[in-house]
């Protein structure tokens, strides 16, 4: 390992374990130097001008690194990059999906090329580990192609509420990449006509019950925050009908089922019964049976429209 200055270890600390031909010459790692590296196994071609060092392992992250490195042109999208971006609903697979401009061709039995006329400068952002990957609003329309109409619109809503993109963001993605010919193109501009501006879902099974609900005329909104409780405080309602007083609360996540928190969630509804509000709670169980946990909450929501009528 001699041969290997301090900037090139920098570099593939950085890298997870890769390195371009360029890279290594730029930072003091001559020709002899590398094929002394290799024929010794401290390091692998693993692309005619990029090299791993043998003890990194190769993980996903690291193989589309060596893409990248390789194919200055790519970027990494699609469920690839949903992966990189660590968004829920993404579909199993095991090749790297890659946006090319077209008329490129690569020959890679680990990668699907997809081929575009349009990608721009601003569409691919730069990861400190070297990847090149599509942005947000790229990436959220790249994924119309592969997603069902349910999980895109879940991911969409997963975007907003991170803040990694804006409607605005999204809307001038469509204007400029919906075209009949282009895959995803159609499913992209019904998710986002479908969601309007309201404010984004916090996870897939709101979502899922949400649109469940609005279907059965329950028009709830997500992530209602203007409710004032008598001590001062105020509390955040997954779903809620403002007018009829009447919220859910879905409680997916395993602190719910604790002592604590099922302690603090029920002395919160208490809070909110004192101001008038009704509370439904919802559980990852309630979820196996959807169909019936709507019908449910569309007759509590009745009720609940009838008493204070």
């Amino acid at each position: 390992m001699v041969d290997l200055t301090p900037q090139a270890f920098e570099l593939l600390r950085r890298q997870h374990g890769h390195v371009s031909v360029r890279q290594l010459s730029d930072n003091g790692v001559g020709r002899n130097a590398r094929r002394r590296l290799v024929e010794e196994g401290a390091m692998v071609a693993v692309h005619r001008s990029v090299l791993r060092i043998s003890s990194a392992p190769r993980t996903f992250e690291s193989r589309c690194v060596a893409i990248c490195l390789a194919h200055p042109s790519v970027y990494i999208t699609g469920p690839s990059g949903g992966r990189l971006a660590r968004l829920r609903r993404m579909p199993a697979f095991e090749p790297i999906h890659i946006g090319v401009p077209h008329g490129i061709h690569l020959q890679d039995d680990n990668i699907v090329l997809r081929q575009s006329r349009n990608i721009a400068p601003f569409d691919v952002v730069r990861l400190g580990s070297g990847i090149l990957v599509a942005t947000s609003a790229r990436l959220a329309f790249d994924l119309a192609r592969d997603l069902s109409a349910q999980d895109h619109a879940s991911v969409v809503e997963q975007l907003l509420e991170r803040k990694l993109c804006t409607m605005g963001a999204l809307g001038a993605t469509a204007r400029r990449l919906c075209h009949p010919s282009r895959p995803g193109s159609e499913r992209f501009a019904l998710t986002l006509i479908g969601r309007g501006d309201r404010p984004a879902s916090e996870s897939h099974p709101e979502l899922l019950l949400a649109d469940a609900l609005r279907a059965n005329g329950v028009p709830v909104q997500p992530q209602y925050r203007d409710l004032d409780l008598r001590d001062g405080s105020s509390v955040r309602l997954d779903l809620a009908v403002p007018d009829a007083r009447w919220g859910i609360e879905i409680d997916v996540h395993p602190d719910h089922l604790l002592l604590d928190g099922t302690t603090k969630d029920k002395r919160r509804d208490r809070k909110c019964h004192r101001i008038g509000w009704q509370i439904e709670r919802v559980t990852e169980i309630d979820f196996l049976d959807i169909d019936g946990l709507v019908d449910e909450l569309v007759d509590l929501y009745l009720a609940r429209c009838s008493a204070a009528a």
